[in-house]
């Protein structure tokens, strides 16, 4: 996942799901994971840091998910919040790659956070 919005009801979906064994990535901005350390049940659960990376990257202006067979995407509007209203989804595998890689650009110039931390 790659964000730079915070959604309640997705946080706490992905968090159920590494409960249940799933592994996440995740890229954010400075500001999001202030306040997921503030919020985030997960986060400060240490039986979970093993399966659950985080990393900070300033320049995200939208709201990527990739999952194994599907991409969730929202492009920012013209105020250059993400647009939640209207979101691209696709299972077709050349759109989850092209995903993949977008998100493996943002995971590149990111730096890692210490979940130890929160």
């Amino acid at each position: 996942m790659a964000s730079s919005t915070m959604i309640p009801d997705q946080q706490l979906t992905v968090a159920n799901a590494v409960r249940e064994g799933a592994r996440l990535q995740a890229v954010t901005t400075a500001r999001i994971i202030r306040e997921l350390s503030l919020r985030s049940h997960a986060l400060k659960d240490d039986s979970l840091h093993g399966r659950m990376q985080l990393h900070c990257h300033n320049n995200i202006n939208m709201h990527l998910i990739v999952a194994d067979s599907h991409l969730f995407l929202a492009l920012p509007r013209q105020d250059g919040t993400a647009d939640l209203e209207n979101i691209i989804i696709s299972r077709e595998e050349a759109a989850v790659e092209w995903g993949r890689m977008l998100f493996y650009y943002f995971l590149s110039g990111s730096q890692k956070v210490n979940l130890n931390t929160f």
